[in-house]
């Protein structure tokens, strides 16, 4: 019995590169086209895995968001030979919503720049889900912990802050709670959500909120990171992520912040590290 061959799009990024790694420790059949390979509107593509997209710099690059979410994904859509096809999401999405279960009806405004990321990354969904293809899957994923390249997100931010000033100063307060998954949790349940039978949307999450008084105090400790809060800095706390459906589906138990999140510092440490010498 072969394995199943995926094809993952986005493989030089933050989450697809890890995907990639995933797929080849556990030796998965799969493919990593490069930015603007054309082979991908005439090769099969299988189990397609979309990780293109844009995070941090979306405010800066509307137009780039709008051809990663968007565009380019319709002309894929419209065009590739493919058995199912992943598209990766964003739990922001639920930014002002009643619950975050899946189903759940959302908000957007379009005259608030940062829903510009909202509104792209909802139409790319809204159009994997009315397209006309049957094997058509949406993962929101939360806030994604793991070695990355480039510091984009607000955990890898603080770490920099931190080695280059040696404290962090926060822009909100220590109340402030998201979200975190490790990024080992999310490539094994992106991988099983691509090639299983079942269709639609997905909360790729750990389902509970760490208050950033907790990871302060991880900085302190492990990294001897001073921390200081701005002057009535405001609390953002997120709405806890529904995740029921893939504990159901997938028996997913996702390890929590707290448990894993030394030994990320001390694989950042040991980069960084390697990187300076």
């Amino acid at each position: 019995m072969t394995t199943p061959h995926i094809t993952v799009l986005g493989s030089h990024g933050f989450i697809g590169s890890h995907l990639l790694q995933f797929l080849k420790q556990r030796g998965f059949s799969y493919w990593a086209p490069n930015r603007n390979d054309e082979t991908i509107f005439t090769k099969p593509l299988n189990h397609v895995i979309y990780c293109i997209g844009l995070t941090a710099d979306f405010r800066t690059r509307p137009l780039d968001t709008v051809e990663a979410h968007i565009c380019l994904l319709k002309r894929i859509i419209e065009k590739a030979n493919f058995e199912s096809f992943t598209y990766l999401s964003s739990t922001r999405v639920y930014i002002g919503a009643e619950n975050t279960r899946e189903e759940q009806s959302l908000i957007v405004n379009p005259h608030d720049s940062s829903d510009l990321y909202n509104l792209s990354k909802l139409m790319g969904e809204s159009l994997c889900l009315h397209c006309g293809h049957a094997n058509m899957k949406i993962a929101r994923l939360s806030n994604i912990v793991g070695i990355c390249s480039e510091p984009t997100n607000f955990l890898t931010q603080l770490l920099e802050e931190g080695y280059k000033n040696g404290s962090v100063v926060l822009q909100t307060s220590l109340d402030s709670a998201k979200d975190y998954l490790s990024i080992d949790d999310a490539v094994n349940l992106l991988t099983k959500i691509a090639l299983s039978q079942t269709v639609g949307i997905f909360n790729v999450a750990s389902g509970a909120n760490t208050k950033t008084g907790e990871i302060a105090h991880f900085l302190a400790q492990q990294l001897g990171f001073q921390t200081t809060v701005i002057n009535n800095a405001p609390t953002w706390s997120f709405a806890t992520i529904d995740i029921q459906r893939i504990k159901r589906e997938f028996q997913f138990h996702p390890q929590q912040l707290i448990d894993y999140f030394p030994d990320f510092l001390n694989a950042y440490h040991h980069q960084r590290s390697q990187c300076s010498i």
